[in-house]
């Protein structure tokens, strides 16, 4: 009985981060931001082209 409770207390072995685990958090935020940026600057994409198409007489012919 013994015997087993420490081979399976050997058996465990930790594999240490190549990166502190905060590290992963810190890039992931970092990620998630420029994500977010990216979207925001299409905010008045189509805002800026409407006058593009408001010269047409038929609205659903552009869609």
């Amino acid at each position: 009985m013994m015997d087993a409770l420490i081979l399976a207390s050997e058996a465990e072995v930790t594999y240490p981060l190549v990166i502190p685990a905060i590290a992963f958090a810190i890039i992931a935020a970092g990620f998630f931001t420029f994500l977010g940026l990216v979207t925001y600057s299409y905010k008045d994409v189509a805002a800026r082209h409407r006058q593009k198409w408001s010269d047409a007489s038929d609205h659903a012919a552009h869609h």
